[in-house]
C-alpha cells in the first residue's frame, strides 16, 4: 500500500513540476520573429517583378537604339536617290532606284533602264557600286558596267543624301587632262564638283533620298485614242532574251519596253499614224513617230521604215520586264 502511495506522490510532484515550468515567467527569455504570411508573399512579388524591369528596360533601350540608328546612322542605299543639275543652263534630273533583290532602275527622263548592283571595295577601303546593265545603248556592247564610289550622310530628319564619284562616266564622263575637251570640261565643271588622280579628273555629284520617282508626262492636245490599239501588244523574239511591247491606255498615256528599258509617255493616234511624247532628261519632250496597221488579230508597228509584227497578250507583267 505505501507502495501505490509512493507511486501516486511521485506523479503528482511530476504534474506539479510540469505546471510550473509551463507557467513559469518567460519575460527574460528570448522572443524569436514571426514573419507574417502578407510579408512573405510581398517578398516573392519583389524577386518576380525584379527581372520583368530588367526585360522592359532592355526592350526600351533597344527600341532607343533601333530608333537612333534608324534616324541619324542608317546608311542603307536601297531606296531612290535622284540627282538635279543644270545642263547648258538646262534644270536636268535623273535617278537610280536600287532594290533589295540587287536591282537598279536608272531613271532618265520618260525612260527607265534596267540593271543589276553590287557592292564591292577598291584597294583603298572606299564603298563602290557596281552597276551593269544589258543593250544600255542601241548600238555598241551588249552589256556595260558603270562604277561610282559613294558616300551616304544626313539622317531621316533632315534628309538623307549620297556624295558619288563618277569613275566611268555614266552621268559625267571623266577627262583626260592631257587631252580634255575644254568646252566640255566647262560645262561639266558647272554641273558638278570635281578631282584630279592619276592624269584623270572625275567628277563629284550629290543625290538626295526621294523614296519614289515620278516620270513627268505632257498630254497632247486634242488628243486621239485609236479603240482598237487599246491594250498590251507583244512582240515575240525567239532568237533574243527579251521581248518587246506597247501598251496603249484609255487616259491617253503609253507604256512601251524596248530590250531592258522602258519607256513611259503620252500619245494620240489615228488612222494609221502615231505620235508618243517622251520627257528628256532635260525636261523637254521628244515626240516619235510611228505607223500601225491591223492584220487580222495581229497589230504591225513600223518605226523608222522597219516593220514589227505583235500579238495582244493578257500577261500584265510582259509589258515591263518586271520593272514595275
Amino acid at each position: 500500500m505505501k507502495s501505490e502511495d509512493k507511486i501516486l506522490s511521485d506523479a503528482d510532484s511530476t504534474a506539479e513540476n510540469t505546471y510550473a515550468e509551463n507557467t513559469a515567467d518567460t519575460s527574460a527569455l528570448p522572443t524569436v520573429p514571426v514573419t507574417p504570411a502578407s510579408a512573405v508573399s510581398v517578398k516573392k512579388n519583389k524577386l518576380f517583378y525584379t527581372p520583368v524591369i530588367i526585360s522592359a528596360v532592355i526592350v526600351a533601350f533597344t527600341l532607343l537604339f533601333v530608333c537612333f540608328w534608324g534616324i541619324f546612322m542608317n546608311r542603307d542605299i536601297k531606296t531612290t536617290w535622284t540627282l538635279h543639275f543644270h545642263l547648258d543652263q538646262t534644270e536636268c534630273a535623273a535617278s537610280y532606284t536600287f532594290g533589295a533583290d540587287n536591282s537598279v532602275l536608272f531613271h532618265n527622263g520618260g525612260s527607265i533602264r534596267k540593271g543589276e548592283y553590287r557592292i564591292v571595295q577598291d584597294e583603298n577601303g572606299k564603298d563602290i557600286i557596281s552597276m551593269t546593265f544589258r543593250n544600255f545603248s542601241d548600238f555598241g556592247t551588249p552589256s556595260v558596267t558603270f562604277r561610282l564610289a559613294y558616300r551616304i550622310g544626313g539622317s531621316a530628319l533632315t534628309g538623307r543624301s549620297i556624295e558619288c564619284t563618277d569613275l566611268d562616266g555614266m552621268i559625267f564622263p571623266p577627262d583626260q587632262l592631257s587631252e580634255e575637251n575644254k568646252d566640255a570640261a566647262k560645262q561639266k565643271k558647272n554641273a558638278a564638283s570635281f578631282m584630279e588622280e592619276n592624269g584623270m579628273r572625275y567628277y563629284i555629284f550629290s543625290m538626295s533620298e526621294n523614296k519614289g520617282y515620278q516620270t513627268q508626262m505632257k498630254p497632247f492636245e486634242n488628243a486621239s485614242a485609236d479603240k482598237q490599239l487599246l491594250g498590251i501588244w507583244l512582240e515575240k523574239n525567239e532568237d533574243a532574251n527579251y521581248d518587246n511591247t506597247f501598251a496603249f491606255y484609255e487616259d491617253g498615256t503609253i507604256t512601251i519596253t524596248y530590250r531592258d528599258r522602258i519607256y513611259r509617255g503620252c500619245y494620240t493616234a489615228k488612222d494609221g499614224e502615231c505620235t508618243f511624247n517622251i520627257a528628256q532628261v532635260d525636261g523637254s519632250f521628244s515626240g516619235i513617230p510611228i505607223q500601225y496597221r491591223f492584220d487580222d488579230e495581229k497589230l504591225v508597228i513600223t518605226i523608222n521604215d522597219v516593220p514589227a509584227v505583235y500579238v495582244r497578250t493578257d500577261n500584265v507583267n510582259a509589258f515591263d520586264n518586271g520593272i514595275r
